[in-house]
């Protein structure tokens, strides 16, 4: 396992990025986060599946797919519990998610909500294919994700679906060293959370030196698990499942920007679907039927919504 991600001279692009755009497209028209054309042009427009593809150009089709899904609840989640946090008294308590994330990956309650219908379906989506031990570590994450109210930072549970989009899952005797939890550390701190309400006009921006000493954190940090593993003489498939780990984290946290890019979903940018067509706010957190994909009308203007609102 290097000690550096050498420095990235070719852009590389997960061939299924086409596909995992249709199917994201599809996915958040089925479940409900998207409720209306203006939503759906946005979300389009942000292109969550082009980021996605330059983050895990490595994944297969169906795993990059599913970390997209992943990707673009939690980001919605973090937009709306945003929202809401300026709108609503803070005694107004957060709907429940854990039931929908069962650690048998068994049967849920019948979803309230769209965010819990989009939750319950990445949860079927991912956790038949991985491990008891790494649900109930995904599922300790994301209950301090929840815990963690308005500071809350996807990080760690977002970590943790890297050991499914890589393909593999990282052995508990390297997660336990100390050098591993460090380099988890390190990259934890490129996944800020909701922006801080006297936080720049930009939301994500962070000052250019910021960035290289989190930048040097980790590569200081990366270099350490390399020597420890190598000092411990780990067996080779548990250096080789951490080597891919570092590699998929390194490309999570630090993906390659295109010129123009309108979305960077662990920088906390925003997608802004919280707007239906007539600019009326639509809470995704509240209780609601979700609504079929957008008919065009008959009158041949833009379409409108057919039952979507309660």
């Amino acid at each position: 396992m290097p000690s550096e991600r050498p420095p990235i001279t070719d852009l590389r692009v997960n061939p299924h990025a086409a596909e995992t755009a249709e199917f994201i497209d599809r996915w958040v028209r089925r479940t409900g986060l998207i409720q209306s054309f203006t939503a759906q042009r946005r979300f389009r427009r942000a292109g969550c599946a082009a980021f996605a593809a330059r983050v895990m150009p490595d994944a297969e089709c169906e795993r990059l797919k599913r970390g997209t899904a992943w990707l673009v609840w939690f980001f919605i989640f973090l937009d709306q519990s945003e929202e809401r946090e300026r709108a609503l008294p803070p005694t107004e308590a957060l709907p429940e998610f854990l039931p929908f994330l069962p650690p048998d990956a068994g049967r849920t309650p019948p979803p309230r909500t769209a965010l819990q219908r989009g939750l319950a379906d990445a949860w079927r989506m991912v956790a038949p294919a991985m491990s008891p031990g790494w649900r109930l570590r995904f599922l300790a994450r994301f209950r301090e994700f929840l815990d963690s109210g308005a500071t809350a930072k996807p990080a760690r549970p977002l970590f943790a679906l890297v050991e499914y989009t890589s393909g593999c899952e990282v052995p508990a005797g390297v997660r336990a060293l100390p050098a591993f939890r460090a380099m988890d550390d390190a990259a934890a701190l490129f996944c800020p959370g909701p922006p801080a309400p006297a936080a720049p006009p930009r939301p994500g921006q962070r000052a250019p030196e910021l960035l290289a000493v989190r930048r040097e954190s980790f590569r200081r940090a990366l270099a350490a698990l390399h020597r420890d593993m190598a000092r411990r003489r780990l067996p080779a498939p548990a250096v080789s499942a951490a080597a891919v780990y570092a590699e998929a984290l390194t490309l999570w946290i630090g993906g390659p920007a295109l010129p123009g890019d309108r979305i960077r979903p662990m920088d906390g940018g925003r997608l802004s679907l919280t707007e239906d067509i007539t600019g009326t706010p639509v809470d995704l957190l509240r209780p609601r039927r979700p609504a079929p994909p957008p008919v065009p009308s008959t009158s041949g203007g833009a379409g409108a919504l057919q039952g979507g609102r309660e």
